[in-house]
């Protein structure tokens, strides 16, 4: 019987490795039809299989030795003291997925090494030992000075494999670029040594797919050498046409900004691939950018595959043969794309020759240059305008200066290439004494607009000047002056200036939106801006004036756009707490689609609409549409980009929802709300103590705060840490009826029943529509289902509570997920479990 059993292990790893030598070869055995043809281990043969998926895509990363491994400060130390082989372990210098890396030093040739332990995952596979070093023999045989060597592989009695890489000291390319902008010769200096180098691999076989300036290293001496080949596979000569297919179909790998078109699809990829990859860095050494970015991984494969890079965004001076070389290496159909990446190296070569000689190609000549004196500013990314000075004297005039800074952001908001700071965090900065360079550490900005208002009647003069933020250095400065009929030209004047002098090129669409806007009506105009700063007060009583002053706006001028959209957005902000209108979604969309009608660029009109379409009318494919929209014209509307990031973790998940709040953060870094949703959005992944983390960061900024105080306590609830949930509960719900909720529900939890029926009580005899979702909450908490059913419905409405959707990935309402009324609850909300 033992000698059946040894025969049947023994033919089980015959037909794995035969499995796996067929995948290295290119193809893609039928699983099904293949364990046809091992009757006698058909059924562990396919169980094995299945596990080969895994140990198949910890291999793509097997190698890796990126900046995230090298640069993370890792806690532990493993192997450290310790002796492999003639190998001393002397500290951690990375961790990543794929491994621990160490740097070590190799007593025999008295030289730095860096040692990488193979992923524990692997270690009980003879299939993928096998593998792990067919590979690494494959990689030890690029011999290249701009690649970094594999000396060896240790192979121990227990089964644990270690690689011996070069360890190389200095920079990363990304650290590099990081830093400041590099030079045109240092930009074409490192893009040979890279061409070379993967010229010298594809000459080899050897296809990268995960080229990055992360797997880049720029020793002191300025040496380039490719750290990573972890991604790398054998190519494969399919036809005359020198095409190599090394990916199966439908399978991505690779890092996202960096991907091919045919990568980001999960198409087949060769060599192309790696020069479009090429193509992406040289890009990003010329702009300081990826010529592909955005908040989540769809985003950026999504951009990959339907966008072409801002060309326009090169540096004046790029030579004319690098552009056309940069555009054949991004080229989407691989087809028309640079077929060898050594044509590359060689005109870069030529150029670096044209150069040292004194004698370069053509460069371009910029669209605009920059009317600053002297040097100017160095590449400016972000930008905070200040709270303009009202230099009336009349402080009963402060709404006009307050409207005309949000006025002057908002436009500067269009400009998708500048990242432009909130209203709210800026307005911290009200009649606060600091020095420009502190204020910039603390919004994290490039440059700063510095301002004064002067009003005399309709006649308005506003003085602005750009200053570099952190060094307090004066950059450019002008005064504007026009009747109040023509406030919106005059902003819209400002803003393509400013854009100007920091040498940002408009999109023709972003240039629509700064054109020159039709005149206003002076005395709608005013009421229009007195609304905004009581609206922007987020008090019940502000809320109240400022719909009212809107609602005036439109009756002095029934053709105000601004005041539609206004009016819409105000009453969509009014129904997220208890004591809104009854019918504020109803007077949203109608005030919003009279906006549209006059304007379609209205963007507060567009996220009006996108809140209720998500809100009340579960138009989900409408709210994706509308939401896209405002955010497309008004990229600094941070409300509505929170409200997005919700959106988001209904149907993309967490991941892409906490991307969106990310960018709300970095744009309003200073408003407590911000931090407190993001720690909302971590309890929907049950990752707790980041939601702690989040939640103090508001309440540093405002330790009063009853949201941050709520999300918080239901943090520590969920970590059964009670008492601290309990003290943050009943101090929210003391600060604000509207997060009483919270203290019933926790005392459930607790198990402290008595006490939960209590605040239970008190809250039903009392509730307003706003309680009907945290009430079910509560039932649920109780595990009394039919309660919790009951009050689902009365949130259901009408009114309906704007929670309800989200219900579906909520944790605490898991308990009624497999309830048929659960899921016809979720259909008639056009969803689906």
């Amino acid at each position: 019987m033992a000698q059946t059993n040894d025969n049947e292990v023994a033919l089980l790893e015959e037909a794995l490795t035969c499995f796996v030598d067929e995948c290295l070869q290119g193809n893609r055995p039928d699983v099904d039809e293949f364990v046809e043809q091992y009757p006698r281990c058909a059924v562990q043969l396919k169980a094995r299989l299945q596990d080969l998926r895994q140990i198949d895509s910890l291999f793509d990363s097997l190698v890796r030795a990126d900046e995230a491994e090298f640069n993370v400060t890792a806690t532990g130390d493993y192997l450290t003291g310790r002796t492999i082989a003639h190998f001393e372990i002397r500290e951690m210098i990375g961790r990543g997925g794929m491994g621990v890396v160490y740097l070590a030093r190799d007593t025999r040739l008295d030289r730095s090494v860096a040692i990488k332990s193979m992923p524990a995952g692997l270690q009980a596979s003879s299939t993928a030992q096998s593998r792990f070093q067919r590979e690494a023999k494959l990689l030890a045989s690029l011999n290249h000075p701009n690649i970094a060597v594999i000396h060896e592989i240790i192979e121990q009695q227990e089964g644990t494999n270690y690689l011996v890489l070069e360890y190389v000291p200095g920079q990363t390319l990304a650290e590099r670029i990081a830093h400041e902008a590099l030079r045109l010769q240092e930009v074409l200096s490192i893009g040979h040594q890279i061409a070379e180098a993967v010229s010298a691999a594809h000459d080899r076989g050897v296809i990268h797919r995960d080229l990055k300036p992360g797997n880049i290293k720029i020793t002191p001496d300025g040496k380039v050498k490719i750290l990573d080949f972890g991604l790398a596979k054998p190519s494969v000569e399919q036809g005359s046409n020198g095409d190599t297919t090394v990916t199966q179909p439908g399978r991505v790998v690779g890092t996202p900004a960096y991907m091919s078109p045919e990568q980001a699809c999960g198409k087949p990829t060769d060599k192309r691939s790696d020069i479009w990859s090429f193509g992406c860095l040289l890009y990003e050494m010329l702009t300081g950018d990826p010529p592909f970015d955005g908040d989540s991984a769809t985003e950026i494969l999504a951009r990959i595959i339907e966008r072409e890079p801002d060309w326009q965004a090169l540096p004046h001076d790029t030579p004319e043969n690098i552009e056309a070389i940069l555009r054949r290496c991004l080229q989407k159909d691989p087809r028309r794309r640079l077929q060898l990446i050594k044509d590359a190296a060689s005109e870069i070569r030529e150029t670096l020759s044209l150069l040292a000689s004194g004698s370069a190609r053509p460069v371009h000549t910029p669209l605009r240059e920059k009317l600053t004196n002297g040097a100017g500013p160095g590449r400016i990314k972000s930008l905070a305008v200040l709270p303009l000075q009202n230099l009336t004297g009349d402080p009963e005039q402060e709404y006009f200066a307050d409207g005309m800074t949000e006025s002057l952001i908002a436009n500067l908001g269009k400009i998708g290439a500048l990242q432009v700071r909130s209203r709210t965090s800026i307005m911290q900065y009200k009649d606060v004494k600091k020095s420009l360079p502190e204020i910039a550490r603390e919004l994290n900005v490039d440059v700063a607009v510095e301002g004064s208002l002067l009003r005399v009647a309709e006649r308005v003069q506003i003085t602005v000047q750009l200053i570099q933020a952190s060094t307090d250095t004066h950059i450019w400065a002008d005064s504007y002056e026009r009747d109040l009929r023509d406030i919106l030209t005059l902003l819209s004047e400002i803003a393509r200036t400013i854009a100007d002098e920091i040498n940002i090129t408009l999109t023709p669409e972003q240039e629509a939106r700064l054109v020159a806007r039709r005149p206003v009506n002076p005395k709608a105009y005013n009421l229009y801006l007195l609304g905004m700063f009581h609206l922007r007060k987020e008090t019940p009583e502000g809320a109240m004036m400022g719909l009212d002053y809107l609602r005036q706006a439109i009756e002095h001028d029934p053709t105000h756009p601004l005041a539609y959209g206004a009016l819409a957005f105000g009453y969509v902000l009014s129904t997220h707490g208890p004591g809104g209108p009854p019918d504020a979604f109803e007077k949203a969309t109608e005030n919003a689609l009279r906006a549209l009608e006059l304007d379609d660029n209205v963007a507060e009109a567009h996220a009006a609409l996108a809140m209720t379409k998500a809100f009340r009318d579960w138009d989900w494919e409408g709210a994706t549409r509308e939401y896209q929209r405002a955010l497309q014209l008004n990229p600094s509307l941070t409300m509505t980009r929170a409200q997005y990031a919700f959106y988001l973790l209904l149907f993309e998940g967490v991941d892409d929802a906490l991307a969106q709040m990310r960018r709300v953060q970095e744009a309003d870094p200073l408003t407590p709300l911000w931090p407190a949703y993001q720690g909302w959005l971590y309890l929907y992944a049950d990752k707790y103590d980041e939601a702690i983390k989040e939640t103090n960061k508001s309440l540093e900024l405002y330790s009063d705060f009853p949201v941050a105080l709520y999300i918080q306590g239901c943090a520590y609830a969920r970590k059964e840490m009670y008492e601290q949930a309990i003290e943050l509960h009943q101090k929210a719900g003391k600060l604000s009826r509207e997060w009483k909720c919270g203290l019933a529900c926790t005392y459930a939890m607790a198990g402290r029943l008595n006490e939960a029926r209590q605040a239970l009580t008190e809250l039903e005899v009392d509730h307003t529509p706003w309680d009907t979702w945290f009430i079910a909450l509560i039932y649920v908490a109780l595990g009394e289902k039919d309660q919790a059913f009951r009050w689902l419905e009365v949130a259901y409405g009408p009114p309906n509570h704007p929670y309800l959707p989200w219900i579906r990935c909520y944790p605490e309402f898991k308990p009624l997920c497999n309830d048929p009324r659960f899921q016809d609850l979720l259909c008639r909300m056009n969803l689906s479990q």
